[in-house]
């Protein structure tokens, strides 16, 4: 009689895994890109996003797994056009929780890009865990748009071609923006909401840079490489705003500059926006 209650237990089991593989959807597919541009374009509602950088010059590998009950995927690739767009889609936002639990349930969407084309990525992300390594590649146009979540960009290394647009939107939660100063940008947008928010622009790339830094409400630490002349300008939100400068900083007017602002052939220009919250300005 035990053995016979075992066996069922163990059917049970093996019969809720089986349905458990049924209702999960995976995609895995890779795409030959030969074209020496690309475009692509991420629309993702929720869930665990993660872009990196391939191992094949003109490949792009896309992979993506959620629960066929509760979400729907599409991913498209226009050899003509050079082209991929990934869609995921919730049917019912109640059920997205991001802790384990009866009613939430896991999404997750992997890209790697190839690192020998050159890229615009486009990456509108409304919730979830989102991680970005772009660096050794060839990055043409960045932008990021996120509603809620948590948020790590890192070029970990430089960005083999001279980058157009930089953009970066950030509604409610964390954000971590590593190694900017490896991105190869000229001008940046980065707009912060509400949460906290680390701005790096350490990095090789940066000549003569220009960021424009929207935030609202929250804590922000804005690291600066010390090799790199700064000049910057803050308009801050009355005496709801607190910002903290380097102490070598030399103010004149309405703008503060590095101790070698003058002398460094390296230049980097920061117009901030401060909304309410502490800033911290810091030299690495």
């Amino acid at each position: 009689m035990l053995h016979q209650k075992m066996l069922w237990i163990i059917l049970f089991v093996f019969a809720g895994m089986a349905f458990s593989l049924q209702n999960n959807v995976e995609y895995d597919e890779t795409f030959n890109v030969r074209d020496k541009s690309f475009q692509v374009k991420l629309n993702i509602d929720g869930g665990e996003v993660e872009i990196v950088r391939g191992n094949n010059g003109h490949e792009c590998h896309v992979y993506m797994k959620y629960p066929e009950e509760k979400c729907t995927g599409d991913v498209r690739f226009n050899k003509k056009r050079s082209r991929l767009d990934v869609e995921l889609n919730f049917k019912n936002w109640s059920f997205w929780k991001k802790e384990h639990g009866n009613n939430s349930f896991d999404a997750s969407v992997t890209v790697e890009l190839p690192n020998n084309v050159d890229i615009d990525l486009v990456s509108k992300i409304k919730a979830g865990e989102i991680n970005l390594s772009l660096g050794d590649m060839k990055i043409r146009n960045f932008e990021l748009v996120n509603w809620a979540g948590d948020v790590t960009v890192d070029f970990d290394q430089p960005n083999r071609i001279a980058m157009n647009e930089f953009d970066v939107d950030i509604k409610v939660g964390e954000a971590k923006l590593i190694n900017l100063g490896n991105a190869n940008f000229e001008e940046a947008d980065i707009n912060g909401g509400i949460g906290e928010m680390q701005i790096d622009f350490n990095g090789n790339k940066i000549e003569r840079s220009m960021a424009r830094i929207d935030l609202d409400v929250g804590e922000t630490t804005i690291d600066i490489p010390d090799q790199v002349g700064v000049k910057i300008k803050v308009s801050k939100f009355l005496f709801l705003s607190n910002v903290e400068y380097p102490h070598w900083f030399d103010r004149r007017g309405k703008y503060y500059y590095s101790k070698n602002y003058d002398e460094s052939d390296k230049s980097l220009y920061l117009v901030i926006s401060q909304g309410i919250g502490q800033l911290k300005i810091r030299v690495d």
